[in-house]
Order: structure tokens, then sequence, then C-alpha cells
């Protein structure tokens, strides 16, 4: 099993919260990528007690996932399911809760933003939500030789250099919208901003304009997106807190606790009580990890915090 860590400095892996069969490694990608790519993971388990665990996955951005592991894992939605995993797949962006069933073995993966999607592939990104596909299928030049790479290195330490030498030469040239869309993403965090009206005029578009600058980069409508940030921030305050059933701790933009709870049928398929009370170990030393190294608990809440003091040796 690999170790679990960071290269950047000052990590104390104790804080992660794993259980001992697992671990993990969080990375913080080349200062170049900053705003591209929000991390680097990777994930570990042996023995029994991995076998057939249950983990969730919160709504994120576009994800690129490698699943190494020589037992197969399942990715289950609402309404599809997908087993095995692919070996390389691109994972769009999500607006519900997925449920994982994993096995031993390794698997990894690289987070993007929304911006960081355009440079790559600069696709229409609404064709892709809530959907998995192969990696080759978007990526064909260099897909089968990525994956040969991360199977022949330690799995650990080396990926986040074979992913910076992979990503820095395909993510090297702005797409045209990039301003736009960086700026969409920042305002989207930003408590302040309530409404689609608010949204539109912060970001300077007719709401028409905003509508589908938001489908085509972000994959959803604006009120969806700011429907998911909202609810995101209020789980994870609740997740990360003691008090998890503290209903105090939701969102100022939720005009009361009934309306958060509608939501949570909404983005993780049943209530948020009954979600809080699963035991949800990976889940929980996943938002930690993230946090201690990134600086936020889950890409969707906001970009990386890079720490410039990571020495960058490709």
């Amino acid at each position: 099993m690999i170790e679990s860590g960071s290269h950047v400095p000052g990590i104390d892996p104790a804080k992660f919260g794993l259980l001992p069969h697992g671990a993990m490694r969080w990375e913080q990608p080349h200062a170049s990528l900053e705003g591209l790519i929000g991390d680097y993971f990777i994930f570990d388990s042996e023995g029994p007690e991995s076998v057939g665990s249950v983990e969730w996955m919160l709504p994120n951005w576009p994800v690129i996932r490698f699943a190494l592991a020589e037992n197969p894992m399942t990715i289950e939605a609402p309404d599809w399911r997908w087993s095995p995993l692919l070996e390389a797949g691109f994972y769009g962006p999500t607006s519900r809760v997925l449920k994982h069933t994993s096995s031993s073995g390794v698997s990894m993966g690289v987070s993007l933003t929304p911006a960081g999607v355009a440079r790559l592939f600069d696709i229409d990104v609404a064709d892709y939500r809530d959907r998995m596909v192969p990696l080759q299928s978007l990526l064909p030049e260099g897909c089968e030789q990525l994956v040969a790479e991360l199977r022949a290195s330690d799995q650990g330490p080396a990926v986040k250099f074979i992913f910076d030498r992979f990503f820095l030469p395909r993510m090297n040239r702005p797409h045209p919208a990039e301003p736009r869309i960086m700026a969409l993403n920042r305002l989207l965090l930003d408590d302040a901003i309530q409404t689609v009206g608010d949204l539109a005029s912060a970001v300077d578009l007719p709401v028409h304009s905003l509508a589908r600058l938001a489908n085509s980069r972000f994959g959803f409508p604006p009120k969806t997106l700011l429907t998911r940030t909202r609810f995101l921030r209020s789980l994870v305050a609740l997740k990360l807190a003691d008090s998890p059933h503290d209903y105090r701790l939701i969102d100022e933009g939720y005009s009361d606790t009934s309306h958060f709870l509608r939501d949570s049928e909404r983005f993780l398929g049943m209530t948020a009580r009954r979600f809080l009370k699963l035991e949800t170990p990976f889940l929980d030393a996943v938002l930690r990890a993230r946090l201690l190294v990134l600086g936020t608990a889950t890409p969707a809440l906001g970009p990386a915090i890079y720490k410039k003091a990571v020495t960058e040796d490709l």
C-alpha cells in the first residue's frame, strides 16, 4: 500500500483520519496549472475490509480518473450504473452524490476546473453532465502512454510529476472564453450572489448569454450551479463539524431549514439526516485531507490554494 501524504510541506497525514486499511495522497499541481487543475489524488486500500466497501462522492466539477486496481470497482447514480470502472475515464460534472463500491487497489485522478476543461478538450460540457466516457474518446493522443506510465510508476509520490509532464504542454493555450469562465467560477463562490440576476449583473452578461456560458462551460444552468454551491457549502460544514445535525451551520442563503432539506433530496437522493447518519469514513478523510493540503474541502467549493513554497521539479 502507498504511503499517505503530499509533496506540500508541513502536511501530517495522520490528520487525514484514515482507516488502517486505506491510504491517500493529495498533490498540488505545477504552479502553471493553477486555476486549471484543482488537485491530483491517489487512493489505495488493501485487505478484506476494503473489498465491497461503500464510499461516496459529492457533486463536483469534471474529473479524470484512473482505476488501476485488479478487482472491479462500481459507481452508481440514481439512474445509471457503471461496472467495472473504465481504466481511464472522464467523469463529467455531477449534480448528484455518487455511490462507489470499491475493491482493494489503487485509483487516482485529476480534478479539472471549468477553465481547465475548456483548455484541454474544448467540449460542450453539458453533453457530459452526470456521465462518464472513456478518456481516450476525448484524448486519443497520449492516453495509452499515460496509463502505462502510471502503472509502471510507484503509484505514489512519482504520480504528481507524471501528471505535471503530461498536462503542462496540453494546457498551455488559454481558451478565448477563459476570462468569462474564470470570472463566473469566482462569482459562484461569492455568498453575496444569491440569484441568477445577481450573477448576470456581476459577470456583465444578459441572462440568456449567461445561461449559454454556464451550460456549455460548466455543464448546468446558472440556477443549478448556484443551488449546488449553496448546498455543498452547507453539507460540508455539517460533515466537518463536531455536531453534524446542527442546522445553524447551513448557508445563510437558505431562508429556512426546510429549503435545505428539499435540496438534500435533489443532490443526495435521500434526506440530509439520513446521509449524515451514514458511516462515511472515506468521504470524511477526503474532506479533511483536501482541506489540509489544498485549502478547500472539495473542488466545487473553490480553487485550490496553491502553496508557492512547493519546489517544482519535473
